[in-house]
């Protein structure tokens, strides 16, 4: 499975955010979102995110297993589609309104929109693209 597209949403007033359907069919009923390294949110099926997660889990660092399963949250959409961030998760994506969700191959990305408008650029830029076939 491998997630697609990029879609522009906006925040409701209760800090809720829309999960485009397309993904929410291939994400399952419960899924989890977390703060990346980078300035935004990951989001996993269960499935992909424990194997992830299994790195974490043999770490030998207590420090690393904290500071990655502090920031792990499992959610699942209301009716409408709809899941809650968090404050301290919109502080770390830096979103007060306007965000980014697209597909990332295995996982889901959630930016604010002008965080990923920085964070991403053109294909034809890209350094190393000619190592790909298309």
């Amino acid at each position: 499975m491998y997630f697609n597209f990029t879609y522009n949403h906006t925040l409701d007033a209760k800090n809720r955010l829309i999960i485009p359907a397309k993904f929410r069919e291939q994400l399952g009923d419960e899924f989890v979102i977390f703060k990346a390294p980078e300035k935004c949110l990951y989001i996993y099926d269960k499935k992909t995110f424990e194997e992830v997660s299994r790195q974490f889990i043999n770490h030998p660092n207590r420090k690393v297993q904290r500071s990655f399963f502090s920031q792990v949250i499992d959610v699942s959409a209301d009716k409408q589609g709809r899941v809650t961030l968090f404050p301290d998760q919109l502080e770390h994506a830096g979103i007060v309104k306007d965000a980014v969700i697209t597909g990332a191959g295995q996982r889901i990305e959630i930016w604010a929109a002008e965080e990923f408008a920085n964070a991403t650029i053109p294909m034809s830029q890209l350094d190393d693209i000619d190592e790909f076939i298309f």
